[in-house]
């Protein structure tokens, strides 16, 4: 091989390498760093997380199309929860169109336009709370409750899941239905 083809040949190699460290010093973003602290550890489609009690009774079971997961919050999408009491009887169940999970305490948040259904009524709101440790659910937008015998609105609600009351915080007004 003469010089001449050694020379050109290095030249090619040396510009290729030139070449392909100006493109990676130009395009940081190209394979963007995907394990930052922001990042979710996991994410699921179709995914459920269910929560025991001390004496492993199901509290609450939560059911979204995505769920990402991460170190201390969780986030899903298109929500169904279902709440139960001591003796595993589904009591609510709750849609929503987007919770928060408070991964260590076990606390939700509902957020968006709120609709539950329990064994006997219904009731919507938005931007429902629920407190892992007393079992509460709460709410101080305006509520809908519906039974067959009235129709119950006011501001402010709170659910208690072991015992399936609900109690309208304020300005109550109950509308009594004819049979």
């Amino acid at each position: 091989m003469s010089r001449a083809a050694q020379a050109l040949g290095l030249l090619v190699t040396l510009g290729a390498i030139g070449g392909l460290f100006w493109l990676w010093a130009t395009m940081p973003n190209l394979w963007p760093d995907t394990l930052g602290p922001d990042a979710p550890a996991i994410s699921a489609e179709r995914a459920h997380i269910l929560r025991y009690d001390d004496h492993g009774k199901k509290l609450w079971e939560l059911e979204g199309r995505t769920i990402t997961v991460h170190e201390d919050v969780s986030v899903a999408e298109e929500v169904t929860v279902r709440f139960f009491e001591s003796d595993g009887t589904e009591t609510l169940t709750v849609r929503a169109p987007q919770a928060r999970l408070h991964n260590r305490s076990g606390d939700i948040e509902l957020l968006g336009e709120i609709s539950a259904v329990g064994r006997e009524f219904s009731f919507v709101t938005e931007n429902l709370s629920w407190d892992n440790q007393k079992k509460v659910l709460t709410t101080s937008s305006f509520v809908r409750i519906e039974r067959e015998e009235f129709i119950l609105t006011g501001r402010g609600l709170e659910y208690f899941s072991e015992t399936g009351r609900a109690t309208i915080l304020n300005d109550a007004r109950l509308i009594l239905r004819r049979k």
